[in-house]
This record gives structure tokens, sequence and C-alpha cells, in this order.
């Protein structure tokens, strides 16, 4: 740093190098009353150009904001927000810079926000932290999340689902069929326009999403994954009942808070228990119950891998289940002679 000069006023003055322009060098100049203080609004200066130019010295809040406008046109809409509304919660370590973060300091504040949230808000918070993290930092951190809340499933009967459809309203009925016949999102019905619909073929095409952003509702012209993005043959019965409509009219004309809404209306006046998406669960745990392969399913419902499937399965519908055990028991009756008939002793 440059040695202060007193002025001729009897104040202090002390020029430092600010930046390279045109490759010219261009300094700033600070004058205060005293050296002391002249010195040090030149190290301040110093000190707050280096946090801005090395990553190390940057602090976890800074660092995040600056991952969340890098990311902020190339995330999906629904990502972005999540993380945006996570950003808040890092506050309890926000001031900490990189360069000394430790696992230890990333495991406290993990383990003291897992008292008060569910384990996929710890995870949510955490996905913004380690992204933040990758993006400056070439190391890796062991840490311990909680373990993965078990998800209760009501998935609902084929008298459950007949007497949703029966009760329904029809831009409702035919989201239920969707659901619940066509496997489809909440997020892929409020996308889905009756240009989208193919009448000679009894298909849908399924190319677009209505998700949460940061400044509400936004129509995406891309589904979840890339798997999500199919066309699906339907009951002509189901083709008929979306019916016809302008090409650019969306056939469920409300956004997905609607949807919801209006499904749990009529679930609690009908005593269910079942939420929306579990009418999905309910067409992906039929077509495995009629011995569908798991490879058409996961084509048709978009999913990218079997692992909920396997899930879906596990919370298998109560009254398949009973008709199976009914269909085992009489083969194993038929098959196996357990009568009690005494045996001759040959001895």
């Amino acid at each position: 740093m440059a040695t202060p000069k007193k002025l001729p006023s009897g104040k202090w003055n002390v020029t430092v190098f600010s930046h390279m322009e045109n490759g010219k060098r261009k300094y700033v100049s600070f004058t205060a009353p005293t050296k002391t203080e002249a010195n040090r609004l030149a190290a301040e200066f110093q000190s707050n150009k280096t946090d801005s130019s090395q990553p190390m010295n940057l602090t976890i809040g800074q660092a995040a904001d600056k991952y969340l406008q890098s990311k902020s046109n190339v995330l999906s809409p629904s990502t972005y927000r999540s993380y945006k509304c996570n950003r808040n919660n890092l506050k309890p370590i926000e001031n900490i810079k990189l360069g000394s973060i430790t696992s230890y300091d990333i495991q406290d504040f993990i383990n003291e926000f897992s008292k008060t949230h569910k384990s996929k808000t710890v995870r949510n918070l955490y996905g913004l932290l380690s992204a933040t993290l990758g993006m400056f930092m070439d190391k890796n951190f062991k840490i311990t999340l909680p373990q993965k809340g078990v998800v209760e499933r009501h998935i609902p009967t084929d008298n459950d689902v007949k007497n949703l459809l029966d009760n329904a309203s029809p831009h409702l009925k035919v989201a239920i069929a969707l659901a619940g016949i066509g496997t489809l999102r909440r997020s892929e019905i409020c996308a889905l326009k009756y240009k989208d619909v193919y009448p000679e073929t009894n298909e849908i095409y399924v190319h677009a999403a209505y998700v949460k952003g940061a400044d509400g509702w936004v129509y995406k012209k891309l589904t979840k994954k890339d798997s999500s993005t199919r066309r699906i043959e339907l009951p002509k019965n189901v083709i008929e009942l979306i019916g016809e409509g302008n090409p650019e009219d969306f056939i469920y004309p409300y956004k997905p808070a609607n949807l919801t809404d209006t499904f749990k209306t009529l679930r609690d006046h009908l005593e269910l228990e079942c939420r929306f998406h579990d009418l999905r669960h309910y067409a992906a745990s039929i077509l495995h119950a009629i011995g569908v392969p798991d490879q058409y399913i996961m084509e048709k419902g978009g999913w990218s891998s079997d692992h909920v499937l396997k899930t879906i399965y596990r919370n298998s519908l109560s009254d398949k289940s009973s008709e199976f055990n009914m269909k085992a028991n009489k083969y194993f009756d038929t098959k196996l002679d357990l009568s009690n008939n005494e045996k001759k002793d040959t001895n």
C-alpha cells in the first residue's frame, strides 16, 4: 500500500491501485483527517476488491447470490423458485467465507435446521448450498442428511375413481381421467392444449408443463424431464370426453393450484383420502396389476427410472391385493392337498 501524504490542508491522503483500463493503471485516492483513518479507508477498499475477485474470500451469502444470478435463466422455474425461497434459510452461515467453511460448520448447520424442518426441506436447502459450493470450490464435504421421510400414499380404488368421475364438474372430470387413466401430472394437464390431442389415433402429445416460478405460474414449453415428453394413447371415450376447442386453448383452463383445490373439495365431500397426484399412482398400479411391463408403464407415465414405480407397488391397491390373494389361495387349495388325514404307521 502507498504511504499516506499530508496535504497543505492538514488532512492525509493515500492513493492505491484500483484496476487496469485500456492498458493503463487506474488509482483511487482516499483523504481523511488523520493518517490512521486514511490508511483504514485504503485497506478496506483493497480488502473489498480482493473479496470480489477471489472466490475463497466470498461469503456463503455472496456466493449463493452469485450462483442464483448466474442460473436465473437456465434452472427450471420451480427449481429456481425453491432455491430463492431457501436463500434466506442460509442466514446462520451466510457470513462464513468459502475459504474457511468446514464440514463441521455445514453439518452443525444442517443438524440445527433439521430440528425444525422436514427432511425434504432440509435436502432442498442442502441442494442449494452444495450447488453453490460446487460452483466456487473444488472440495468434497462429508455431510450426513436426515433420512428421507416415508411418504404415506392413499392410492384410490376402482370404486373411488369411479365415484370421483361421477361427481366431478366437466373440467375436473377431464383432469381426473387424464391423471387416473393417462398417468399425467398436474402440471402436464394444465399445460395441455386442444392442438395436442389427436382424435384420429386417440393420442395426446405431452410436451409442456405449467409450473410455479419466482414470480407466479409459468407456462413452460418443456416437461419436467426429457423422459416426460411423450405421446400417450388413451381410450376413445377419454378423447371424446376431452372434446374439441380452439387449438391454442388449454383443455383445463385454470392454474394447477385451482386443480388441487377443486379436487380437494370434491375429495373431502366424498370422504376420500387420496391426493390428486395419487390418481397417477392409481393408473400405474392398475397397469402393473394387469401385467403391463414396467418399461411400458415408465414410458407412458414419463418416469425415468423404476424407483418410484416400486414404491407405488409397495403401496398396492387394497381391492386388487384382496383379489390377488383370493386367486393365490384358490391356486394352492386346488394344487396342494393339505388335508389333515392321519397317515398309517408303517413301523
